[in-house]
């Protein structure tokens, strides 16, 4: 298996190149697309369905922790979303976006790509769960209340919303699943008060505190996807 700096380094010269002609990565395999937006290029990861053939497919939109970078972008689809999610027929969706950035960008990010996954992937828009860790975790609600028609169900790893309650209230009827590390004392209590948000708005949102971790989770793929799966009806 090559490092993963090498593995950064060729994913990240395949989305600057922009060449059309390269080949389509295979299924549960990463590559990268991008979309134009009024601050220029966003470059996102997608990883396919292993029976892409089969579609629509089911989404999971997924928003990497800290800045946000390429490297990170990887990391964090490696460790929850390459493999499990294409097996069980998902597309991957990762754009390399700094979590917090779409408290003011998320109207104009995520239509746009959107757009480009409606023109070039056989998706099912009613299906469609929202991920992300940490700065991530964040991002998840600034990019919900700004499109919630878009996203069924969020799952923060861990996430959390530090607004009002009554912003919250476009989200009643989706399924909220936030997780932390007992050993991350900062965000235990910020997802504590997210969950209270929550329900102050009457949204019944599920949290676990996880024994004896920090901040970035090892956790179960397939228990995700469970949880995800039972999330979207399927």
């Amino acid at each position: 298996m090559l490092p993963l700096q090498s593995v950064c380094a060729i994913v990240l010269a395949i989305s600057l190149s922009g060449c059309l002609e390269d080949p389509i990565p295979g299924p549960g395999a990463l590559e990268w697309n991008q979309v134009e937006w009024s601050q220029g290029t966003l470059h996102f990861a997608l990883v396919r369905p292993v029976e892409e053939g089969t579609g629509p497919h089911p989404v999971i939109f997924a928003l990497p922790w800290g800045s946000g970078s390429a490297t990170l972008v990887e990391s964090f689809v490696q460790r929850y979303w390459l493999t499990e999610p294409a097996a069980r027929g998902y597309y991957v969706i990762a754009p390399e976006v700094h979590g917090p950035t779409l408290e003011g960008a998320a109207d104009e990010i995520i239509p746009a790509i959107f757009a480009w996954m409606e023109a070039n992937l056989s998706f099912d828009a009613s299906k469609v769960a929202l991920v992300g860790a940490s700065n991530g975790g964040r991002g998840i609600f600034f990019a919900a209340l700004s499109q919630p028609d878009r996203f069924q169900t969020l799952l923060g790893l861990p996430g959390q919303y530090g607004g009002e309650a009554v912003d919250l209230a476009v989200l009643v009827g989706k399924p909220i699943w936030l997780l932390v590390g007992e050993l991350d004392p900062g965000w235990v209590t910020g997802t504590q008060a997210t969950i209270a948000l929550l329900q102050d708005v009457g949204i019944t949102a599920v949290s676990n505190v996880v024994p004896n971790q920090g901040h970035v989770l090892d956790l179960n793929d397939a228990q995700l996807l469970d949880w995800i799966d039972e999330a979207l009806g399927r």
